[in-house]
């Protein structure tokens, strides 16, 4: 379990989900230090899913749809600062 104190830059932002702040950690304060990729992968009847896969040891981590704005907003507010976060391209 992610300890939230140890993410002080994702609690300046407010209270995230533990998946949030369980991605956040691995990608800024963990040893990758980086940013992750977000895959996206939809079924014929529309149903999609979505992970984070950290590029440097492929950790997995799945994430809601509504996750994933909020995780957008963090990187684009606190993760660009810190050389770590989410990228779509």
């Amino acid at each position: 379990m992610v300890e939230p104190d140890s993410i002080g830059a994702a609690e300046a932002m407010g209270a995230f989900s533990p998946s949030i702040l369980a991605i956040v950690h691995h990608l800024c304060e963990g040893d990758c230090h980086t940013f992750g990729d977000v895959l996206e992968w939809c079924e014929s009847r529309g149903d999609c899913s979505y992970a984070v896969v950290c590029p440097t040891c492929r950790s997995q981590f799945l994430v809601e749809e509504d996750d994933l704005a909020e995780l957008r907003r963090w990187t684009e507010q606190q993760g660009l600062a810190l050389s770590c976060g989410v990228r779509w391209e």
